[in-house]
């Protein structure tokens, strides 16, 4: 006697009915759409297209102000339904002579409307004209000619803006060179001030000390730098010296008038004074006392 089929088999005899069901259907539907794509590939195939090898030949096409010409390198892509590739590549090369005549005839009108310096511009706009193409109806049935065109710059335009596209193309280098050397000047400055800070335990370094100290940074982190940076610390200190040298001279005049207006006027010079030099106020007295009192008198 059998034994009875458990539930667990029963369950799976039925999964497998249905994925087999669902496996035919599944790859009959493949095989149509297969073949689909095989006859649309095989209708697609049914017109012939040919680009002929291209002919050394160079174009020219006057430009906006009928002084410079554009250099143009035409293309031309032939295609026909009723003609196989061979009889097709072969009436091609009939009409090519014809094909470049409507090719200046059409573009000429475009050219004359460019700018002479923008040939992409002017490669746009012909292609744009000429991207409809046109029909022959040749004795071996209609063919199809698309032309399309490459455009240079004429080459006495060329030689001319040459030299100011190279110096153009220096001065962006120079620039971004500056810009870097500059970022890595600052970068080694700062991290020389830092050295100097730890070793002279220092602490934190105000305006006046990283006035002092920048200009020995500077000679650590470039050469270039250094001297800016002295040479300015020169022009600073010549400037303390003579604005202390008057002050002195004022504060013993003001004192034996004793006008306060004097005082205040010459208060105000000292403000205007920083500010030129780029000093905070009173960082001068720092200067002038750091050279000692025989640099307060004359």
């Amino acid at each position: 006697m059998a034994r009875p089929r458990g539930l667990f088999a029963t369950l799976r005899d039925w999964w497998r009915s249905k994925a087999d069901e669902n496996g035919d259907r599944i790859g009959s539907s493949l095989t149509g759409s297969g073949t689909d794509a095989v006859a649309a590939s095989q209708s697609a195939q049914g017109e012939a297209a040919v680009e002929l090898p291209p002919e050394d030949v160079v174009l020219a096409l006057d430009a906006r102000g009928d002084v410079f010409s554009f250099e143009v390198l035409p293309h031309f892509r032939w295609s026909s339904g009723a003609m196989t590739l061979e009889v097709l590549r072969e009436r091609a090369a009939v009409h090519q002579e014809m094909a470049r005549a409507e090719l200046l005839r059409r573009a000429w009108p475009i050219a004359r409307g460019c700018d002479p310096s923008d040939p992409v511009a002017a490669e746009l706009a012909v292609n744009g004209e000429l991207a409809a193409g046109w029909c022959y109806e040749d004795e071996k049935g209609s063919i199809r000619c698309v032309p399309s065109v490459r455009v240079r710059i004429d080459p006495a335009l060329r030689q001319h803006v040459l030299p100011f596209r190279l110096s153009e193309a220096t001065l962006k280098e120079e620039h971004r060179l500056g810009h870097l050397k500059a970022e890595q000047v600052e970068s080694r400055t700062e991290h020389w001030l830092q050295v100097v800070r730890v070793l002279e335990q220092s602490g934190d370094l105000g305006p006046a000390e990283r006035r002092l100290m920048v200009p020995f940074a500077a000679e650590l982190a470039d050469g270039d730098f250094s001297r800016v940076m002295v040479a300015l610390e020169n022009t600073r200190r010549a400037g303390t010296k003579v604005l202390a040298q008057v002050l002195a001279e004022a504060a013993k005049n003001s004192e034996q008038v004793g006008l306060f207006e004097y005082a205040n006027a010459y208060d105000k010079a000292l403000g205007a004074f920083c500010r030129q030099m780029g000093l905070s106020p009173f960082s001068w007295v720092d200067g002038a006392v750091a050279g000692g009192p025989e640099e307060l008198v004359p």
